[in-house]
């Protein structure tokens, strides 16, 4: 039996543990695999590899002469999404989609609840032993939250705004029918009408170069005075310098972001002192269930590989998701 070189790279989101690789080991036998911390692979590794799981450097597909299949622990895959990275025309390539909606969804609703009942401003004012209440400007259930992405992310954000009230507002690429858990859903050559609407507006939408930079300058200048924007997505989706602008001026009351053009920002940037802006490290997808449901993802999408069966989250690579 010919064996196939599979190369898993271990990372922070998929670190198969002894119990997994048993499973590996037990269903399919015709599997060689090698298992490496995601920095330290070599490239003769990588030469080898017909399977690849994880997150090798782009700069390196040149090298990975017999890869066929690269399955990445993440949602987006903006970095592996040109064909021309790889030697072989013919590539697989998987994402890790379904993996990340809840928890990304939970750290959204976490900061909106922040900015509205003032937790940042309380936690600054125990610093100093300060004690002044504050009215939220809005009730969350009297609030009107805008989608920009409605795949497994923009899913799970529009149930939980449901559930607290909110009115559901959602575009995407191409229209399909609209779930319960949504007020109203339309395409993107809405979002100019929609923006002025929404009390939140999230970015939530896969990283390609239609959409890079889809809240720039002019639409920025559309949302809704005293509004907020949270990207949980990339930080090349919003115009940072119009961003600033928008919170100095006061257009905008806060903004929450998970994902910030460049990673990390630069100490001296003016976001990182702004006290209307929260910035987390690109952390709201981590969750202790996640190289566990990405090991379920790969391990479901072998069995369709060596099948010849259809994968599930397989790229488009014209769509670049």
């Amino acid at each position: 039996m010919n064996q196939i070189e599979t190369l898993l790279l271990n990372c922070s989101h998929f670190r198969p543990d002894a119990s997994e690789l048993k499973k590996l080991a037990e269903h399919y036998p015709e599997l060689r695999v090698t298992v490496a911390d995601e920095p330290s692979y070599t490239i003769e590794q990588l030469a080898k590899a017909q399977i690849v799981v994880g997150f090798p450097k782009p700069g390196d597909l040149v090298h990975a002469e017999h890869l066929s299949w690269l399955q990445t622990p993440s949602a987006g895959v903006g970095q592996y999404s040109n064909k021309a990275l790889f030697r072989n025309k013919g590539i697989l390539l998987t994402s890790a989609v379904g993996t990340y909606g809840k928890q990304i969804a939970d750290h959204v609703l976490g900061m909106i609840i922040a900015f509205n009942h003032y937790f940042f401003t309380y936690q600054r004012q125990m610093e100093t032993q300060h004690w002044q209440r504050y009215f939220p400007t809005h009730d969350i259930w009297e609030s009107t939250i805008l989608l920009i992405g409605f795949g497994d992310i923009g899913k799970n954000i529009a149930i939980r705004a449901k559930a607290h009230g909110m009115q559901v507002l959602a575009v995407k690429r191409t229209m399909t029918e609209k779930p319960p858990y949504v007020d109203e859903l339309y395409t993107t050559e809405s979002l100019d009408d929609l923006l002025s609407r929404a009390d939140y507006v999230v970015l939530c939408v896969a990283s390609t170069p239609q959409t890079e930079n889809i809240l720039d300058e002019r639409r920025i200048g559309l949302m809704k005075q005293g509004s907020y924007l949270i990207n949980v997505a990339r930080g090349a989706l919003a115009d940072q310098e119009a961003l600033v602008q928008a919170l100095q001026d006061g257009r905008l009351a806060g903004a929450g972001l998970d994902a910030t053009e460049p990673e990390p920002l630069p100490p001296e940037h003016p976001l990182w002192r702004m006290p209307n802006v929260f910035i987390t490290p690109h952390a709201s997808g981590m969750s202790l269930s996640d190289p566990h449901q990405v090991f379920n993802i790969f391990f479901e999408n072998l069995g369709r590989y060596l099948n010849g069966q259809p994968m599930r989250n397989l790229v488009d690579f014209d769509r670049r998701y």
